[in-house]
């Protein structure tokens, strides 16, 4: 078997062919993501000035939600699918549409700094507000094309009362890990991936390309959920507890909630559109 035979089994077979993640590409992808987030990302925004909290993130999301709603695109064939990183195709696709967006995201924020310092208007603002401009058109373009609206209720509904009924509990216990706005965002998000999921596979007919997931889903479905949630509870509470440098502590949290937007809304609009039915 010669070198491209063994770059295309592990990196592009699974795009090609809309196969299962294998365990080479969560290695190298995992390995690629936590160099470029923790020794690049994070350094040059955080020598910039910008503060990683609530705030930051729900400026942020728009560009996830726009990253995601892209993704759904490749997935109705609107877009092309390619393997090779020299190719347009390959950036519309995972690992590809993380890097698209982080650096469409990165401009655009540098860009919100300069209007926002020139004009004196709220930063955060104008930069979630540039990023709803570019995610609008696409997310319009896919609800008009809705098939399973009671499917994306359902997941909505049940992420409602899952996070409402973490907090109360919590709050009941008196244990203050979801005190925090960013905290909340960061469990509601793993809580979105987790019954997208399991709402597509169980009751739509979706299938799953992460084996660890499926798993989860199939020793016992629910048990997902429950697996996501605790290990971002656990997440957490270690860097809650261990973590110093609070600019630092509210990028990881915002990391470990991009994550989990990025799949969850994926999911939710790829059950809307129907393109597993």
């Amino acid at each position: 078997m010669d070198f491209s035979q063994i770059l295309y089994d592990f990196f592009a077979k699974r795009i090609a062919e809309r196969g299962l993640y294998g365990p080479a590409e969560y290695l190298v992808y995992g390995a690629i993501m936590l160099f470029l987030a923790f020794f690049v990302i994070f350094p040059l925004l955080d020598r910039r000035g910008i503060k990683f909290n609530d705030r930051f993130f729900l400026a942020l999301l728009p560009y996830i939600l726009f990253g995601s709603a892209l993704r759904v695109l490749g997935d109705l064939d609107f877009l092309p699918r390619s393997w090779n990183p020299l190719e347009m195709a390959y950036y519309f696709v995972t690992p590809g549409i993380y890097l698209l967006i982080a650096v469409a995201a990165i401009g655009c924020l540098l860009l919100a700094k300069k209007i926002s310092k020139k004009f004196g208007i709220c930063f955060h603002k104008t930069f979630g507000g540039i990023g709803a401009l570019l995610a609008l058109p696409v997310v319009l373009f896919e609800l008009m094309h809705f098939q399973a609206w009671l499917g994306v209720f359902a997941v909505l509904a049940l992420v409602a009362a899952i996070v409402v009924v973490l907090i109360f509990t919590f709050k009941k216990l008196g244990w203050g890990i979801l005190q925090g706005n960013l905290n909340r965002l960061a469990v509601a998000s793993q809580v979105l991936d987790g019954s997208a999921t399991f709402v597509a596979t169980q009751f739509f007919r979706c299938g799953e390309q992460h084996p660890l997931s499926s798993f989860f889903l199939d020793l016992f479905p629910l048990s997902f959920i429950f697996v996501k949630i605790a290990l971002v509870l656990v997440i957490l509470h270690y860097v809650d507890t261990n973590i110093k440098n609070k600019n630092l502590a509210g990028f990881i949290k915002i990391v470990v909630a991009t994550l989990g937007f990025a799949t969850g809304l994926r999911d939710l609009l790829t059950l809307g559109v129907g393109t597993c039915l």
